[in-house]
Order: C-alpha cells, then sequence, then structure tokens
C-alpha cells in the first residue's frame, strides 16, 4: 500500500496531522519552532517530539524522523530536510531486541562507525540557498551562544571551496534529488564531545543521505560515499556483512574489547530492511566502555570545579576515578583558565590524555587491565555488604521529652570506646551542618564504630537534611571505600501522642533547668508548653514507603511508656541491632550492665547552654502578631514548566543532560513558585510601600491565622512555616531560562501590566499591587547547598540587563501558553 504522503503535494496532510499532534497536552504532543533562514527571506518548521514518545505502542506519531523542517507555505508545504527515523540501541526497545530483529529483518547489515559529534543536516532550495540545519533549528539565533547550524554551515563552504564546488550548485543538486545530506560535525575545536577529534580528523561526516518524504527512504551507503568523495565530506567508515549471525559475533567480539580495528569508537549503526515492506530499518550498538569511565571523569571535573567536593556517587570505577582526581586536582588549582575553560566544554579531552598519559596506560587498557580491575573489584562499594569495616550512624525521630538522649547515654555507656553521641543542642554555630560534620569527624576515628546524631528529626525535612549532608559530606573525613547504614529509631508513635504530650510535659517540668536549651525557670510555662505543643504539632511520624524514610537501612520502631522507657527503649534498641547487625553489637550486655548504664546515664548534666527566647518568669506575654515573611504564587503546573524548560535547552547537549541529571537526582525545587513580596525588600522605601499594600490587602487571611495560632498554641508565636491560601490568583507566561554555575531560573511575564498583577476572585485586577522583584521569576534549583534562592534575582536581573558574561547560557522559552497560579501567604 503506497505510503499517504508519498509526494509533495500531500505534505499538506503531514502538516495538519502535526498541527493536531501540537494541541495535545500529553503524550504525541508535537513542538513547533519557525526558523529563519540565513540567506533566504523564506521560513522553514521545525517539527519535533519529546524523546520518550518514540518508539512508543500506545502512541501514534504523525512522523517518526528526529529533525523535520517544513516549507511556511500554507497553500504547498514541502520537506525542506529530514533526518532518519528514530532508531534506538540493541535491545533498548522491543523491536530492537535480537529476536524480533531475527524475525522481522532481513540482510544485508550495513554496519557504519557511529561518529562522535553534532548533527548537521544539508539541503537545498530550488533557488540554490542552502539550507544548513543542526537537530531541531536553523538560521540566526540569539538564545544560544554556539550556534551549531550556523559552524556546520561555515565547515561546508570551507569543504566545497577546496573542492572548486559553487555553493548554489550544491543546493540546487539537493532540491533536484529531493535529499538530505546527514552528517556529523566533528570538531574539537568547535565542541568536544567523548571522542577525539584533532584538526586532521576534523570535519562533517557524511553518514546518510535522506529522502526528503514523510515516509523514511533513504540512500544506499555505496551511494553515501560517492557523494561524500565527490562533495569533500569525510569518508564515515562502512562494511557488510550477510547474516545476522556474522552480525552478532562481529559486535560480540568488539565488545568484549571495547574497540574496532584498535580504536576508540563510540558503537556502529546497523541498516537492514524489513522483511515483509522492504522498507529500510535502523538500530545501533553502542559501547559502554571506555564512555562511561570518560564521562564520569568529565563529571567529576565539573563537580570539583564548581563545588571544590570530591564526593561522586558513581558506584562504577571508584578507584580509577580517585586516582584520576588525585592527577588533575593540583592542575586545577593552579590554572583558574583551564576550569574556566573545561566549563565550556573545551580541554576536556587534554585533560584526561594528560592522566591516561601519566598513568601510563590507555582507557581501553585500564578497563582489561588484571591488576586495574583487581583493584576496581577491591574497592568498589558493595552497599548490601557488613563486615568489620562497616561503620554506622543512628538518627533518632522523635520529639522533646521522649528519652532519646538518655536512650543515647545508656547505649554510649555500654560500649564507651566504640560508640558515639553527638547533640545537636551542643551545637552553638550558626553552620547547622556542624551536627554531621561532628558526627563524622568521630566516626572517621579508628576505634569508633556508632555514632548517635541526636536531634529530634522530626520532620521529613529534617531527616532528609541529615541525608543530604552525610551524603555531601561522608568523603571529607571518610576513605570513599567505606560503607555507612544508618539507623533510624523512631521515639513517638503516632498513635500515641496525646498520652506522649501528657507524659513528657510532665518530664520537662521535672527537669527544670537541666537541659541545653528548654529552662523552665527562665522560659516561663506558657513558652514551654507551646515550643512542646509546636513540635508535637509538627511532628511527621516514620512512613517507609516515601522518602527520606524509605532511606533507612534498619528502623527500629520503639513503644512508649512513662515508667524507665529509656531504659526499655535501650534494651529493645539493642535486641533489634544485635539481630541486624551482630559484627556492631556480637552479644547483647547483660541485664545488670544495662540497668547501671541507665542509672548512669540519669546524671547526665548539659555543659552547653543555647538561648531560644528572653527569660521572663512572672510576666505574661502578649503574644506577637505574626506576619508573612513573604507572599508567592505558587505553581501548580509543575511538569509543565519543567517539560517546557526541557524543550527549550533540547538542542544544547551539554546542557540538557545536566538538566535531566539534575531533576533525576532530586536537586530541582519540590516546588515551584513566583516570589511576589518579601519581608526583607520592605527596607527600602518602594518596598515598604508595597509591603505594607501586600499585608493591608491579606489583613483579615493574616488575623484568622493569628487567632487560629493562639487558640492552638495557648496563646505562643510558634508553628511559623505555614502556608495560606488567598482566592487571589497570578496569570504569567515563560519568558527565559537562565542558568549559571549557581543557579537555574526561568525568567516570567506577568499578565496585568500597569493596573497590578494580582487578579481577585472576579477575575478583575487588583489595583497597585505589583511585583516587588524587578524581574519575576521562577527559581528552579540551585546548583550548591551554599547558594541562597535570593541570588535568583541578582541572575534575572544581569540577564534582563544584558549584563552577563559567557559563564551564563540564557534561552528563550516558548510563551503560547498563559499559566495560573494561586496566591499564598508564607508565614
Amino acid at each position: 500500500m503506497p505510503s499517504p504522503y508519498n509526494d509533495k503535494r500531500t505534505v499538506a496532510k503531514l502538516v495538519s496531522d502535526l498541527e493536531k499532534a501540537e494541541k495535545l497536552s500529553g503524550r504525541g504532543k508535537a513542538y513547533k519552532r519557525v526558523c529563519n533562514l540565513s540567506h533566504s527571506t523564506k521560513k522553514v518548521v521545525s517539527w519535533k517530539f519529546n524523546e520518550w514518545d518514540y518508539g512508543k505502542n500506545n502512541i501514534t506519531l504523525p512522523c517518526n524522523a528526529r529533525g523535520l523542517f517544513i516549507s511556511d507555505d500554507a497553500t504547498n508545504p514541502v520537506i525542506v530536510a529530514r533526518g532518519y527515523d528514530k532508531f534506538f540501541n540493541v535491545g533498548e526497545v522491543n523491536f530492537t531486541k535480537w529476536q524480533w530483529i531475527e524475525e522481522n529483518c532481513t540482510g544485508p547489515y550495513d554496519v557504519t562507525i557511529k561518529a562522535n559529534g553534532c548533527i548537521i543536516f544539508i539541503s537545498g532550495l530550488e533557488d540554490g540557498t542552502l539550507v544548513v540545519c543542526s537537530k531541531h533549528s536553523t538560521g540566526p539565533r540569539e538564545d544560544v551562544d554556539r550556534n551549531h547550524a550556523e559552524a556546520g554551515e561555515k565547515q561546508l563552504l570551507k569543504q566545497l571551496t577546496e573542492r572548486s564546488i559553487d555553493p548554489s550548485d550544491f543546493a540546487r543538486m539537493l532540491y533536484t534529488y529531493n535529499i538530505t545530506a546527514v552528517t556529523e560535525y566533528c570538531d574539537d575545536s568547535f565542541e568536544e564531545h567523548i571522542l577525539e577529534y584533532p584538526l586532521e580528523k576534523a570535519g562533517l561526516y557524511l553518514h546518510g543521505v535522506n529522502v526528503n518524504e514523510a515516509e523514511f527512504e533513504t540512500w544506499s551507503m555505496k551511494d553515501v560515499s560517492q557523494l561524500a568523495y565527490k562533495y569533500g565530506f569525510k569518508h564515515t567508515q562502512s562494511f557488510t556483512l550477510n547474516t545476522l549471525k556474522d552480525l552478532k559475533e562481529f559486535l560480540e567480539n568488539c565488545s568484549t574489547s571495547g574497540s574496532f580495528q584498535g580504536q576508540e569508537i563510540e558503537g556502529f549503526v546497523i541498516r537492514c530492511h524489513l522483511e515483509n515492506t522492504g522498507k529500510p530499518f535502523f538500530f545501533k550498538f553502542k559501547f559502554e566502555e571506555p564512555y562511561l569511565m570518560y564521562r564520569q571523569w568529565r563529571e567529576v571535573t565539573k563537580d570539583y570545579i564548581s563545588k571544590k567536593s570530591r564526593l561522586f556517587k558513581f558506584k562504577k570505577h571508584k578507584f580509577i576515578t580517585n586516582k584520576y582526581l588525585d592527577f588533575i586536582i593540583p592542575i586545577l588549582e593552579s590554572s583558574p583558565k583551564i576550569c574556566e575553560d573545561y566549563m565550556k566544554g573545551f580541554g576536556v579531552i587534554e585533560l584526561r590524555n594528560k592522566f591516561l598519559q601519566s598513568y601510563g596506560m590507555s582507557g581501553l587498557e585500564i578497563l582489561n587491565h588484571e591488576k586495574v580491575v583487581e583493584l576496581e573489584l577491591r574497592n568498589a562499594i558493595d552497599y548490601e555488604k557488613v563486615d568489620e569495616h562497616t561503620k554506622f550512624l543512628i538518627f533518632p525521630i522523635s520529639v522533646i521529652g521522649c528519652g532519646k538522649t538518655t536512650t543515647s547515654q545508656t547505649l554510649v555507656n555500654l560500649f564507651p570506646e566504640s560508640w558515639g553521641h553527638i547533640q545537636n543542642d551542643d551545637i552553638t554555630g550558626k553552620d547547622k551542618s556542624q551536627l554531621m560534620k561532628k558526627s563524622l569527624e568521630l566516626l572517621s576515628k579508628k576505634e569508633v564504630k556508632c555514632v548517635i546524631v541526636d536531634r529530634n528529626n522530626h520532620q521529613f525535612r529534617e531527616r532528609q537534611q541529615l541525608f543530604d549532608w552525610l551524603d555531601e559530606l561522608k568523603e571529607d573525613y571518610l576513605a570513599y571505600d567505606t560503607n555507612i547504614k544508618v539507623i533510624g529509631v523512631s521515639f513517638a508513635p503516632y498513635d500515641k501522642l496525646p498520652e506522649i504530650k501528657d507524659i513528657t510535659m510532665r518530664r520537662v517540668i521535672n527537669r527544670g533547668n537541666n537541659h541545653q536549651s528548654i529552662k523552665w525557670d527562665e522560659l516561663g510555662e506558657k513558652k514551654v508548653v507551646g515550643i512542646m505543643s509546636g513540635f508535637l504539632k509538627r511532628y511527621q511520624p516514620v512512613s517507609l514507603r516515601r522518602s527520606p524514610d524509605n532511606m533507612f537501612d534498619l528502623m527500629v520502631e520503639l513503644d512508649f511508656g512513662e515508667v524507665d522507657s529509656s531504659l526499655t527503649n535501650a534494651k529493645q534498641i539493642l535486641s533489634e541491632i544485635h539481630k541486624a547487625y551482630p559484627i556492631l553489637i556480637p552479644e547483647i550486655p547483660k541485664d545488670d550492665e544495662i540497668d547501671a548504664s541507665f542509672r548512669k546515664s540519669l546524671d547526665y548534666k548539659p555543659t552547653v547552654q543555647k538561648r531560644v527566647g528572653k527569660s521572663n518568669c512572672n510576666q505574661p506575654k502578649t503574644p506577637k502578631l505574626i506576619k508573612p515573611t513573604y507572599i508567592s504564587a505558587k505553581i501548580e503546573s509543575y511538569d509543565e514548566i519543567i517539560d517546557l524548560a526541557r524543550q527549550g535547552i533540547a538542542n544544547i547537549a551539554e546542557l540538557s543532560q545536566q538538566f535531566e541529571d539534575l531533576l533525576t537526582s532530586g536537586k530541582f525545587q519540590n516546588e515551584l513558585h513566583i516570589t511576589l513580596g518579601h519581608v526583607m525588600s520592605s527596607r527600602e522605601k518602594e518596598g515598604k510601600r508595597m509591603w505594607k499594600s501586600f499585608c493591608k490587602r491579606y489583613t483579615d487571611q493574616i488575623t484568622k491565622y493569628n487567632d487560629r495560632l493562639i487558640e492552638n498554641t495557648a496563646g505562643t508565636s510558634i508553628n511559623q512555616g505555614k502556608s495560606v491560601e488567598t482566592t487571589d490568583k497570578l496569570k504569567f507566561r515563560l519568558k527565559k531560562l537562565c542558568w549559571d554555575q549557581k543557579i537555574i531560573a526561568i525568567v516570567v511575564e506577568l499578565s496585568g501590566g500597569e493596573g497590578g498583577c494580582i487578579i481577585d476572585s472576579n477575575g478583575d485586577n487588583v489595583k497597585e499591587l505589583y511585583c516587588q522583584n524587578k524581574v519575576p521569576h521562577i527559581t528552579l534549583c540551585k546548583l550548591g547547598s551554599d547558594v541562597k534562592a535570593v541570588y535568583s534575582n541578582v541572575l534575572c536581573e544581569k540577564v534582563e540587563l544584558n549584563e552577563i558574561d559567557e559563564r551564563v547560557k540564557v534561552v528563550k522559552l516558548n510563551n503560547a501558553k498563559e499559566f495560573a497560579a494561586h496566591v499564598y501567604l508564607n508565614m
């Protein structure tokens, strides 16, 4: 049956299908970009789909081309340039599994070396105009700092000049044959990838010629090679294997060595035909190594440059990657210029090669060298293994007065040489991470096997904070191959909170001032009751089905009683750890030993005092009215915003990969918002006026919140950190993605103009209420733990004033859609 798109006249049907797909909100959605051509007043339209929509059995796309450019002509559109139909790695999808290929494909099998550069499509118009495209764009662009299409065209003109070929003649030839030359631009002086392409190897590698039709049709490799020779393209090495058996044997042999004819390559593209239809079918076979190792080295280098940290989460190649870091860190420290170039993507391969030269082995030799493999195996971390080298941390989950410190002291008294106890109440500086730093410093001692990190950790975010600190700081104190098991101890069963409140209150009264911060005589009854009530209201019990509680290696869930609960707790903890980790507690101490340790713990006196408020024992305090810390518009369309940002950088390979890595690692903000006003901004005259206007607008909500607070907490000013929803809204469009070494943010354009940006429940603009920030924006991600969210203001203002350098990436975003967000008071 002939294709419905078998001539140019029916491309209108394809365009119609693409435009319908553009209106979809989810799976199968098409994305459109209108591009200006560099040498013509005509325009072309680039169409693309989300990468994850290709190859899905339940999604039918109008066209599977990865790279599709159609003339911007409503009456007679034509395909100007066309990439390959998206193809997949062996085993990546069902139809690239060997069994499927054997049952549905036929040889011969043309095997081509997979080049490692950036894709460039070359076609022509009837008037002799060259059209040179990157994967999804062509022509001049202001939203990127590196225009791949322009660089590809410059290289093309150079090679045509060397052959004395008129570019117009070449363009007319492409138009006459209705074809797109599919090339890979490989040139380390323009952009480095994983494989090395020095000057003598740099150029446009022609690896395919596609017919400009919706249905995929492509030239044979013999014809491709002839075209490459005639027009000065770099030749893509290829050869033919007649049977699938020969192909599999060849690929297995290459994968064993990780190379082809002694050279490092990324892999192969295999071309064959579908047996039933005779249509072309492509799949690829990519080597995992040494490219995985090389990419890993690139990432740890960038991390060190930006964070000065050797911490990395890769489980493979631990030994050799640490050797690599040992070598390159002195080089990076000695030259800011090398660091600057590296972050721009230059000098990556040179630095890698210097290390390999100093080590005396190639990447392949390292991977296959018996000694290095042995060391890798010896130094790889087995996260399930527990032996005499394993260390332990205990994180309590508790509320005030549950006896966690007495229990902790009992345990440490039993094992004074090998157990340690670090209390958060003993940390007096502003650096909260000192709790983990001191715990790891103590754990790093040879004789210490376990440290109790004593803090209430009564909320998910506090538990997550401990895991984040551990991840970030571990290798500053312990060898990178040290395995740490984290044990959680829950002191407060959720179903017993009313009982816990009564008992803990009596305990705090009885102990009086015997605590670092909760001192009954100094703070007074109302303050102490308020503090404890606040803890109980904010308490989030253990949930092993969600993060971060599912990260604990063992969770001990204690019951709660009034009499000697700490002694009972200690015995239960000893019993459960002994069962799970006998290497830590080989034998449970006798009852009289535990009793003696418990009695000793009762004599504990804190040596550090922390001030949580001014002392005023006798005078009742008037509750202080809590006002918002900041006012924001909370965004509900999280996934759609992220997707539009992803699309904006889809053509920038390095940013796109880093974006996905940050997203999957959980470093993006959990919730997105636009800050409209902040109490700190009220220090300036205009900011003060606007802040007062906001507070006046929301007087009723602020009053109601404080009334509820007084009723629930006996008149004390605690329980802050809550969000109060208003009936107002904000409408906005995305404008630009801004990205530097510290933060990723989106500049937005607010609707409303001069009348004010806030919209009330009737749909009317609230007059004279504007965003306090000069440049409204959304903060997506902080790239370092020390970066303050307020830095987004600095970056976005610089971008709008065009006061940026090459380290800042700015990408225009699709602003077709108007989003709505609800206004919240953040107390």
